[in-house]
């Protein structure tokens, strides 16, 4: 189920899977402007009255766009069904940029739309999932349906058949400056593409969307962590103590969690075959021995060791704990922390499969202790 789970995620954010698998030309033609095609299908057919393209599985991508500020618009159309279907912009690669979509299967929903960034080629919607990454929208499944961006700096505004933003982006987390811009789709069924609009922003064009107030992260909130270099979940599956010879392989660097307190772990640390956990790591200095409480999120696999030893599991992925479950990371969790005087050791092994690799943790009481990275 794993892996039938990260081949359709590969597939919905970033467009691998269904490159691997391509039937299309590699390149097409429309509007003026060639696409380099990475999906299962894509042609020039007429749809609803009008020249479109039709594409399954996969992105169209104009690498050489430079795209940067400006105002990216298309109409799109598709049948009521489990797709992701949107756009992608300021592409460094195809494992890097910045991205929407919107799942058709959500129709008015209160996450039918969403944004996300997409780092080493893992997107983070379990990461974003607040005011400011989703939103609801109304869907058209018999007509077009029309996207517009308007992307100034680090914010964005999203219309989805509106005239005012259906979503106000106020951080753009990538931090590309320019970059390529993809279409894509992924999920059941196909979706048709026209009127593809890639532009400099007009006389008057601004961001006028406005930041939804969010819940703070907790008091205590750990802002940096160590975290090593990836390796095999198998390593630790069962393991109640870390093994040695493990640590001495690892090699760490630093990572400041996002604005909602939560470390997107695929900004450092790109997940392969056999590379999908790493550990973040901790040091606790306490003046003497005590119990501190941590509070804590993870996605989508966490284990908790304190001075080598296990003292949590757990599993948050998305759909592990019935149909509804998404995984959406928050500080849900806590475990108590007993400390000795001196030097402690904080390991937690965190392993992905979709969806968002990310551990936040924070400490409301620090009396006595010093935290060290």
């Amino acid at each position: 189920m794993r892996f039938l789970t990260l081949g359709l995620s590969l597939a919905i954010f970033t467009g691998h899977a269904a490159a691997q698998e391509q039937t299309a030309p590699k390149t097409l033609e429309f509007e003026g402007r060639e696409w380099r095609v990475a999906a299962k299908e894509a042609e020039i057919v007429n749809h609803l009255g009008r020249e479109a393209v039709t594409l399954m599985r996969g992105r169209l991508w104009d690498d050489d766009a430079r795209f940067g500020d400006g105002v990216i618009s298309f109409d799109v159309a598709y049948e009521e069904e489990q797709l992701f279907a949107g756009a992608g912009w300021r592409a460094e690669s195809p494992d890097h940029f910045e991205m929407m979509y919107v799942r058709g299967h959500l129709n008015n929903k209160p996450d039918a739309l969403q944004y996300t960034p997409v780092e080493n080629g893992l997107s983070a919607w379990q990461i974003f999932g607040d005011e400011n990454s989703i939103a609801p929208v109304s869907q058209k499944f018999d007509n077009w349906n029309n996207v517009k961006i308007v992307i100034i700096g680090d914010r964005a505004d999203i219309y989805f058949n509106s005239d005012t933003p259906s979503l106000h982006v106020p951080d753009l987390k990538t931090d590309l400056e320019k970059g390529g811009v993809s279409l894509g789709v992924s999920g059941k069924g196909s979706i048709f593409l026209s009127n593809i609009e890639i532009r400099p922003l007009r006389k008057g064009e601004k961001i006028i969307g406005e930041p939804k107030k969010t819940p703070a992260p907790p008091d205590g909130m750990i802002a940096n962590w160590s975290i090593s270099s990836p390796f095999d979940e198998s390593s630790v599956a069962n393991a109640l103590t870390i093994p040695e010879r493990l640590k001495s392989d690892l090699a760490w660097n630093g990572l400041r969690v996002e604005t909602n307190g939560v470390a997107n772990i695929a900004k450092l640390r790109k997940i392969g075959d056999k590379a999908d956990t790493v550990f973040a790591r901790l040091n606790i200095k306490s003046d003497k021995a005590q119990m501190k409480e941590m509070r804590f999120g993870y996605s989508d696999r966490v284990r908790l060791y304190l001075n080598g030893k296990r003292v949590y599991y757990g599993d948050a992925g998305w759909r592990v704990r019935d149909y509804r479950f998404l995984g959406t990371v928050g500080f849900f969790d806590s475990a108590g922390l007993d400390l000795k005087k001196g030097d402690n050791e904080l390991m937690v092994a965190i392993s992905e499969t979709f969806g968002g690799w990310a551990w936040a943790g924070a400490i409301q009481d620090q009396t006595g202790i010093t935290l060290e990275n």
